[in-house]
């Protein structure tokens, strides 16, 4: 399974819509809210995110906006890959209509769970396990690493592939024996969607770079082979900038081998990307006077990491996921093949 990577500096500008909560108080209190809990929400302002499509093509902006309902399922698919119970616990706080009940909601999505990831994934709801789990959704809530070594041991080459693979999660099956299960089988019910918002959207892009990777990419969600679509994502030059899959695999701190889902869908800066362009020539100069062994620089960089402003329209799933800084993000495909 090979690695590619197009790294493609992102100039992010990531808020998070927050409440207004009012009335600082505990749940004593008349208005019934939490203080330490609006503290922690405080810290997240919200901030407008804008972008100018005007010199979208009519068909462009129809893509557009079916990029963007791709990109929405990939929220619920994200919060089922961060924990088993998410989807359960989010049903309970949605039906506490009173005010700590709402924030606890509106942190929950925050946090996409019931831990605090700036406070160093501190649980701020009862009746969750203290610690974050590491296997999060990707494999069974009681497995072991040493359970998953000895069974991975036992099967074949290819089987072997699948298990420590990107694209597959880990189950038990009715006689608690671990199975493999392709993101394909899994997710599919928010998958099948999306690739068809996907196609949609292939279908009306002018752009022939986007069409081939929404095309590809679309395919991928039902084939679960995602080495063409990185391929094509690799060659992708227009001026809606999409990047949307399973990409990153710091979600599974078991073993760091699932992907985790997001998007990225955002717009082209041209003109700000220009001003960038003459930094690209100097990458290969950089690489070459790194403090390495020569064995370990990439003597053949060249124009294959282009370095582009874009304005970020949505983000979805792990793109929203809190990380110390969302400013300034390189992309890189660590995920392709079967």
């Amino acid at each position: 399974m090979s690695a590619l990577r197009r790294a493609v500096a992102f100039l992010l500008i990531v808020g998070f819509t927050v409440t207004t909560l009012t009335g600082q108080k505990k749940q004593t209190r008349k208005t019934g809210g939490d203080p330490e809990l609006e503290k922690k929400i405080a810290r997240f302002a919200p901030t407008v995110l804008t972008a100018n499509t005007t010199s979208l093509s009519p068909k462009d902006r129809l893509a557009l906006k079916k990029i963007i309902e791709a990109s929405k399922l990939l929220d619920p698919l994200f919060l089922r890959q961060v924990w088993s119970g998410n989807e359960a616990l989010e049903k309970k706080l949605q039906a506490d209509k009173t005010v700590v009940g709402l924030e606890r909601l509106h942190y929950f999505h925050i946090n996409d769970g019931p831990w605090s990831r700036l406070d160093n994934n501190e649980p701020f709801i009862e009746g969750v396990p203290r610690e974050k789990p590491p296997q999060a959704n990707y494999y069974p809530d009681d497995i072991t690493k040493e359970e998953f070594n000895a069974w991975v041991q036992g099967l074949s080459p290819q089987e072997k592939e699948k298990a420590t693979g990107y694209f597959y999660v880990i189950r038990r099956d009715a006689n608690r024996k671990l199975i493999i299960v392709p993101y394909s089988k899994e997710y599919r019910e928010f998958l099948e969607p999306a690739s068809k918002f996907l196609s949609e959207a292939a279908s009306l892009a002018t752009n022939k770079t986007l069409k081939d990777f929404l095309s590809k990419r679309a395919a991928a969600f039902a084939s679960n082979d995602y080495y063409d679509s990185d391929v094509a994502w690799m060659d992708l030059d227009a001026q809606i900038d999409v990047t949307i899959g399973p990409y990153e695999t710091y979600e599974d701190e078991l073993f760091g081998y699932k992907a985790a889902f997001e998007a990225y869908v955002t717009l082209r800066d041209e003109a700000e990307s220009a001003k960038l362009a003459r930094f690209s020539h100097y990458l290969q100069e950089i690489e070459d006077h790194l403090p390495l062994d020569p064995q370990y620089r990439n003597p053949k960089l060249g124009a294959a990491s282009p370095i582009r402003v874009v304005n970020e329209v949505f983000s979805s799933g792990a793109a929203r996921a809190i990380t110390p800084c969302k400013q300034l993000r390189l992309i890189f495909p660590t995920t392709s093949g079967s």
